[in-house]
């Protein structure tokens, strides 16, 4: 016998007003007696070490225990029995039903830390034979602004003055400045938008990268450890006045 669960959006997106909504599917030869039928939903916060050089983040791992954000549990089926062949059962749970103690946060997969919505099924069949089990992610995302986010446009250079790493000899003397404007304001799901101007360079320009990071951060005790990590990397051409549109996934 198994046992399976099929949600109602192939997505796995959810909102915490929304309904979770799905079927257990069960496969059987011959019919079974259980002593009823329980979906799970578990979610935590999580510090997860991916093997490397560990950061401070990581460093601090051992202390740190994850922190349950929601625990609810839902009888789906009392005992009785399930026919033979293929069985599917309807569940339907409303994530955020006004408790107090519900607290929502996005689903989030980090390099160091993760928020991770997880339901399980659990056919519970006695002492004697062993409970059928499996679990699906699912993912939980903000409600969405009614009015739409205005955009905020931030103005940058660079120059040789407020780099901290070592430069070309060339470049300390001759010197170069890029100046530019981007957008720190906007949701996830639309583009990252800005553009850039290399305005003078004392070598030639043959690429420029342009690097998307995620911030992480952490409270240790009365401080903040925080750590950064590359998420998405665009070369452009070899032009001096290029513009770029940069797209979060």
């Amino acid at each position: 016998m198994s046992v399976e669960i099929k949600l109602s959006r192939s997505n796995r997106t959810y909102r915490p007003n929304e309904a979770l909504r799905g079927k257990i599917i069960t496969r059987s030869p011959s019919s079974i007696s259980h002593r009823g039928i329980r979906i799970t939903l578990n979610a935590s916060v999580n510090l997860q070490v991916r093997g490397g050089s560990a950061g401070f983040i990581e460093s601090v791992y051992g202390v740190l225990k994850p922190i349950p954000i929601l625990k609810k549990s839902v009888e789906v089926q009392p005992a009785g029995k399930i026919s033979p062949g293929t069985t599917e059962i309807p569940f339907s749970i409303i994530l955020n039903d006004g408790g107090k103690d519900d607290k929502f946060y996005e689903t989030f997969h980090g390099e160091n830390i993760s928020i991770q919505y997880l339901l399980n099924v659990d056919v519970v069949r006695g002492y004697l034979h062993k409970s059928l089990s499996a679990t699906v992610e699912f993912l939980v995302e903000s409600i969405l602004p009614e009015k739409p986010v205005s955009p905020e446009m931030v103005f940058f250079y660079i120059t040789q003055d407020t780099q901290r790493h070592s430069l070309l000899p060339e470049l300390k003397s001759g010197g170069f400045k890029v100046s530019g404007r981007i957008c720190t304001q906007c949701l996830v799901s639309d583009p990252l938008v800005g553009e850039l101007t290399v305005e003078a360079s004392a070598v030639p320009v043959y690429s420029i990268d342009i690097h998307l990071l995620r911030v992480e951060s952490i409270m240790v005790g009365e401080n903040i450890a925080t750590e950064t990590s590359i998420v998405q990397t665009t070369q452009a051409s070899k032009i001096f006045s290029i513009g770029f549109l940069s797209h979060i996934t």
